[in-house]
C-alpha cells in the first residue's frame, strides 16, 4: 500500500487494534455531548419545509425533493484533474417542498436558512438572477429545459441541515433535489446521468463555479454505510464499505466560510491545466514523477501537480485500508493529504491548519484534514468511537478560545444518495 511522507511514522505511533481504554472523565456528561450538535431528523426537515410552505405560501406541499451533503474522504482537487476521489454522502439533508404556483410563469421560492425569499421568472430574462443562491435553481430550470422538460410554476421552500459555506456541497444538494421536484411536477424522469450532467452544468455555468463531478455524483449516486470511489476519467464507480461501530467521523466547522466562484478554485484549476500541457499530458491523471523534471523552472505548477499525484495514490491507498478495516491507515493518509492541500496545492487558510493541529492533538483521533475545496469550510476527523466526545469537547474549546467565537461541530453517517433514497412526494 502506498504511504508516503509521514503515514509510516504516524501508523508506527497508532494502536491499530482501536482498543485503548475508556476516556477520562474530564466533565460532567451532559457537558461533553452538548458540543456535538445532534443531527436534525430528515422527517423533522420534511415536515419544516411543509410548514414555511403553508405560511409563505399558503398552500400543501406536493412535492418533495430531497438529496444529501457530502463528505470528501480524500482525493481533493483531484476530480477535475481526471483523477480518483473517495466521498461520502451524510445524513445532512437539503429538502425543497413544492407546490404549483400561485403567480403564472414565475417560481416563488423562500430560504429557511438565509431568511430570504425570491422568484424566478420563467421566460428567459436574458441575464443572471441578482441574488446568487438563485442562480443555482434558475440553472437547474434552464439545464432541464435543455432536455425538454419544461417546469411549471412554482413555490418552494428550501430547508437544509447542510451549512453553507462549509465544504460540504450545499450547492450540489440543492441542484439534485431540485431535479427531482422537476420531474416529479414534470411526471418526466431522467436517468441518474442527465440528472448529474444537469447539475454539473448549471453550477458551471450559473453559479459560476468550474467544479468536477464528484459532487452531484455522490449526492446522487451514494449507498448508505458505503464511500463513493469514483474515477473521474469515465465516472465508472463503485462502493467501498465505511461504517464501524470503532470509528467515527467528525465534523468541525472552522467558522470561515469560503466563495469557490471568487476566482481562487478557478486559479487553482487553470495551474493544473498548464501543469500538464507543459508535461505534454492531457491531464495530471496520468503523471508520474518522472514528468516532474518539465515543470523544474515552474515551482508552483510543480507543486500542484505533485498534490495530484500523490493525492490519487493516497486515493488508492484509502481504499485498501477502508477494505481491510484498517483504520489507522486510513486516518494517516487523512491527516497526510492536509499536508499536501496545505503545503503542495495552498487551498487551506490558518485557522483551518489550526484546527487540524489540534484534533491531532486528541487522544483517540486518527488523523483529520480539510474537506471540500478549501479556503475555509469544514475539517473531518476519524476519531476512535468511546472517545468522541471527549475529543470533540477538547477540539472545539481550545478552538473557541483561538478564533473568539464558537464553532459548530457535528458527527456524520455515510447515507444514500437522492437517487436510492424513496422520498415522499
Amino acid at each position: 500500500m502506498y504511504a508516503g511522507g509521514e503515514v509510516a511514522d504516524r501508523l508506527a505511533d497508532c494502536d491499530c487494534r482501536l482498543t485503548s481504554p475508556a476516556p477520562p472523565v474530564m466533565f460532567n456528561q451532559q457537558n461533553l455531548r452538548s458540543m456535538i450538535e445532534p443531527t436534525p431528523p430528515l422527517n423533522a426537515l420534511v415536515e419544516q419545509a411543509a410548514s414555511l410552505l403553508r405560511t409563505h405560501f399558503r398552500t400543501e406541499p406536493v412535492w418533495t425533493g430531497i438529496a444529501p451533503g457530502r463528505v470528501n474522504l480524500i482525493g481533493e482537487h483531484t476530480d477535475y484533474n481526471q483523477g480518483w476521489v473517495l466521498p461520502i454522502a451524510i445524513d445532512r439533508y437539503t429538502v425543497l417542498a413544492a407546490a404549483p404556483g400561485g403567480v403564472p410563469n414565475e417560481i416563488r421560492v423562500f430560504s429557511a436558512s438565509l431568511g430570504e425569499q425570491a422568484a424566478l421568472p420563467l421566460r428567459d430574462s436574458g441575464g443572471r438572477h441578482p441574488q446568487a443562491w438563485m442562480r443555482y435553481v434558475e440553472g437547474m430550470v434552464a439545464e432541464y429545459r435543455d432536455l425538454g422538460v419544461i417546469c411549471p410554476a412554482l413555490d418552494m421552500v428550501i430547508v437544509s441541515s447542510v451549512p453553507v459555506g462549509s465544504g460540504l456541497s450545499s450547492s450540489a444538494a440543492l441542484e439534485l433535489a431540485l431535479a427531482h421536484v422537476i420531474e416529479a411536477a414534470t411526471e418526466q424522469t431522467a436517468t441518474p446521468e442527465a440528472r448529474i450532467g444537469a447539475s454539473i452544468r448549471a453550477e458551471r455555468a450559473f453559479a459560476g463555479v468550474p467544479c468536477g463531478v464528484m459532487d452531484q455524483t455522490v449526492a446522487e449516486r451514494a449507498r448508505a454505510g458505503h464511500a463513493l470511489l469514483l474515477d473521474c476519467q469515465d465516472n465508472t464507480f463503485s462502493h467501498v464499505p465505511f461504517f464501524s461501530p470503532q470509528v467515527s467521523l467528525l465534523v468541525i466547522h472552522s467558522g470561515i466560510t469560503h466563495e469557490l466562484a471568487s476566482g481562487a478554485y478557478a486559479t487553482r484549476r487553470a495551474e493544473c491545466e498548464a501543469a500538464a500541457e507543459k508535461m505534454g499530458l492531457s491531464s495530471l491523471r496520468s503523471l508520474a514523477t518522472a514528468h516532474l523534471k518539465a515543470l523544474e523552472a515552474e515551482a508552483t505548477l510543480s507543486k500542484r501537480a505533485r498534490h495530484v499525484m500523490t493525492e490519487n495514490a493516497r486515493v488508492r491507498a484509502m481504499v485498501a485500508a477502508l477494505t481491510a478495516g484498517d483504520y489507522c491507515a486510513a486516518g494517516a493518509l487523512m491527516s497526510e493529504s492536509h499536508e499536501s492541500l496545505r503545503d503542495d496545492f495552498a487551498v487551506s487558510c490558518d485557522a483551518v491548519d489550526h484546527l487540524v493541529r489540534l484534533a491531532e492533538e486528541e487522544e483517540g483521533v486518527l488523523g483529520a484534514r480539510m474537506t471540500g475545496g478549501g479556503f475555509g469550510g469544514c475539517v473531518i476527523a476519524l476519531v476512535r468511537s468511546e472517545w468522541v466526545d471527549t475529543a470533540a469537547t477538547a477540539i472545539c474549546r481550545r478552538y473557541t478560545e483561538y478564533i473568539g467565537r464558537t464553532t459548530l461541530c457535528f458527527t456524520v453517517n455515510a447515507t444514500a444518495g437522492s437517487g436510492e433514497m424513496d422520498a415522499p412526494v
